[in-house]
């Protein structure tokens, strides 16, 4: 009898593939992890660009071949089979898809700009600038979540949340967990009650450190 196929994420540690890795160990579904990215020297999986012309992590394959990009649309994906993971009350569920997609939207769009300067401006100078502006860009969209989110004592209210989990992700990234401390305390309480999960902690080492 044939083996039965698993799900295939295509990742790199310490990057938006972290949020699937631990929205599908917080479903109980088996996967391969392929390490499709290395950043010193960066190089690429040689399958990376033939799933997603974009080259960009993560990829999720299904077991029928099916091809997912796009780190929010296979956390909602997965968050469909996850009791809880998406609010059922009517308020609470449209503010979930509006949080949803305002930090893939504004937040972590803007790293494919930030992290490679060099790709947009090619004077020195200009990059540096360029990426300054960026992070105070980023800064900005932390302070909006900071004022709307409730953070009682997730980010939505009483319930861990889908939105929890990629918050906990994106939260890694610039402007860095000193700038949210200073910045966005009652945020950044969220996702440390968040991260407490046992999934999510371990999932956060094996990508961040702890």
């Amino acid at each position: 009898m044939p083996a039965r196929r698993k799900i295939k994420l295509y990742g790199a540690p310490g990057c938006g593939s972290a949020v699937v890795e631990a929205m599908l160990e917080l479903a109980g579904i088996e996967y391969s992890y392929v390490k499709a990215l290395n950043w010193r020297p960066y190089k690429r999986h040689k399958d990376l660009l033939k799933l997603n012309p974009l080259g960009q992590v993560p990829v999720m394959v299904l077991p029928d071949g099916t091809v997912m990009t796009e780190s929010a649309a296979m956390v909602m994906y997965l968050a469909e089979r996850i009791p809880g993971m998406i609010p059922t009350d009517d308020a609470s569920r449209a503010a979930f898809y509006r949080w949803m997609h305002f930090v893939p939207a504004n937040i972590y769009s803007v790293f494919a700009f930030r992290d490679f300067p060099e790709r947009w401006l090619d004077d020195a100078s200009a990059q540096s600038a360029f990426r300054d502006k960026l992070t105070e860009r980023l800064r900005e969209y932390w302070l909006i979540l900071e004022a709307n989110l409730a953070c009682k004592p997730y980010a939505l209210g009483k319930q861990m949340t889908a939105l929890d989990v990629y918050l906990a992700m994106v939260s890694r990234l610039t402007p860095g967990r000193k700038w949210l401390a200073e910045n966005c305390p009652r945020l950044i309480k969220s996702v440390k009650k968040t991260e407490a999960h046992p999934v999510i902690a371990t999932v956060s080492e094996r990508n961040f450190g702890g």
